[in-house]
């Protein structure tokens, strides 16, 4: 028992401070991007002027007795030039669009042994707005390599593209 509270009281400190910071310690949102996987969810911590993020985009697709799931997860750093309030970032990252299918007649989710490879770069604005800046919008463009792949590691188109993507989001 005694250890129960003790955790509690700890993460009751931590909460304490967190929300006291004048500064936001990261966001969490809706993403839409040019992938076939067009819609998904967003996560940022910022560190200074740094922000490490992960991305997982999907689209179900099919009814009744099939059913494909296309999905893009997605790993991403960016650097903020100013504050976080209002400003103009450079962002790195990489992603995996796959998908997988299910029928009713199997019952199981079984995956594609083939997908695209995303190195993506790129240009975009960040501006924290609303009251207490609880509200996030952030948009970005610049290119992006794909490998295609098929067999797990068999390459058969690689080529440029165009990266965009737009987030909106609440901030801690």
């Amino acid at each position: 028992m005694k250890r129960i509270l003790i955790v509690a009281l700890l993460v009751l400190v931590c909460a304490g401070s967190l929300t006291a910071q004048d500064s936001k310690t990261g966001s969490v949102g809706l993403m839409f991007t040019d992938s076939f996987a067009f819609a998904g969810v967003s996560g940022e911590l910022f560190l200074n002027k740094f922000g490490l993020g992960a991305t997982f985009t999907f689209l179900p697709w099919g009814s009744g007795d099939a059913m494909i799931i296309l999905y893009e997860p997605g790993l991403y750093g960016r650097f903020y030039f100013a504050d976080f309030e209002s400003t103009m970032y450079l962002m790195g990252g990489m992603s995996y669009f796959t998908a997988a299918g299910a029928s009713t007649d199997s019952g199981t989710l079984e995956g594609v042994d083939a997908g695209v490879v995303n190195l993506n770069t790129g240009i975009g604005y960040n501006a924290l707005i609303g009251a207490n800046q609880a509200t996030r919008f952030s948009i970005e463009v610049g290119p992006r390599y794909s490998s295609w792949l098929y067999d797990g590691d068999e390459v058969f188109y690689e080529g440029f593209f165009l990266h965009f993507a737009m987030y909106f989001g609440a901030t801690f």
